[in-house]
């Protein structure tokens, strides 16, 4: 009798799922990136205006110590203000977008644990099929020493 006759190949039956739950982990992780990298790009404009704010607040210092006109340090005055409303605005965006990484961090973390358990059971399922074929093997090794045994007598 040959062994590999009863072989057959373990099927994972949830194959399919398992691979669209990976390939949802894939998207997943990139949106994340993406997400990360614009709220990189938030904080970066935010850290720029609070820069150019305080370099204004400098040099209108510098011009009130200087005795300056009053309109051009009105102008710096007014554009300071509008720098200050930027600033807010650029805050919202920065909560914004650090908002959105948090969503897709948790979708991400979904996603993985689905994925995870997927390949568990699947895993489990392999061990199964793995011990069940190494019983099949014995018990069919054991049938072919008992035919030889009683063959001899």
């Amino acid at each position: 009798m040959n062994s590999s006759a009863n072989f057959s190949m373990f099927r994972f039956k949830l194959q399919a799922l398992l691979n669209h739950r990976r390939y949802q982990e894939d998207i997943c992780q990139k949106e994340l990136a993406r997400a990360e990298q614009k709220l990189a790009d938030e904080q970066g404009k935010l850290r720029q205006l609070k820069h150019v704010k305080r370099d204004h607040i400098l040099k209108l210092q510098a011009k009130q110590r200087a005795r300056f006109n009053t309109a051009e340090m009105m102008l710096c005055v007014n554009y300071i203000q509008q720098l200050s409303r930027q600033i807010e605005a650029q805050k919202i965006g920065v909560r914004d977008a650090a908002k959105q990484v948090n969503r897709r961090r948790n979708d991400l973390i979904r996603i993985v644990k689905k994925r995870k358990t997927l390949e568990t059971l699947k895993e489990k399922q392999q061990q199964a099929h793995n011990q069940k074929m190494i019983r099949d093997e014995r018990k069919q090794m054991d049938e072919v020493a008992s035919l030889r045994h009683v063959r001899k007598t």
